[in-house]
């Protein structure tokens, strides 16, 4: 192989590799302000209210109804956010991982984060006075192969 022609398979072969190494390093979010990849993760509110003389917790913001059902998937980040809009304190909790919220006064919100790599169900109580069963928790495997 004549010199020239070896030359150019090497600046091939470096041009390749620098290729690749430039994809990965952009493919990081390191050329970028942000990430290129969102994190996995779902974020919903739910609000305490007395409702008929009853304490119930309703969502409003990604889910709805009154005392609903939670749903998550394996492996993202549950991010839930307590509003109390009642006129008294409330302690929402999850049993039996034992997270929860601090006690939130009227008008204050906290927020909880539940992550699970396996399916789960929780249920989740206000605590306050009396633990008062509310609704539950579903931790979901979503996948091609399932």
């Amino acid at each position: 192989m004549s010199s020239e022609k070896r030359f150019v398979a090497i600046a091939l072969i470096v041009a390749i590799a620098a290729f690749g190494g430039i994809v990965l390093f952009a493919g990081q979010g390191n050329v970028r302000h942000v990430n290129i990849f969102f994190p996995e993760e779902i974020k919903q509110t739910l609000e305490f209210r007395n409702i008929d003389g009853k304490t119930v917790v309703v969502g409003t913001i990604g889910n709805s109804g009154t005392n609903p059902d939670l749903i998550s998937r394996t492996e993202f980040a549950y991010i839930l956010t307590v509003k109390n809009a009642d006129t008294k304190p409330h302690l929402f909790y999850v049993d039996p991982i034992g997270i929860k919220t601090k006690l939130l006064e009227p008008g204050q919100e906290d927020t909880i984060v539940l992550q699970s790599n396996k399916e789960a169900v929780y249920q989740y109580y206000d605590i306050a006075e009396t633990k008062q069963l509310l609704g539950t928790i579903q931790i979901k495997r979503v996948g091609l192969t399932e």
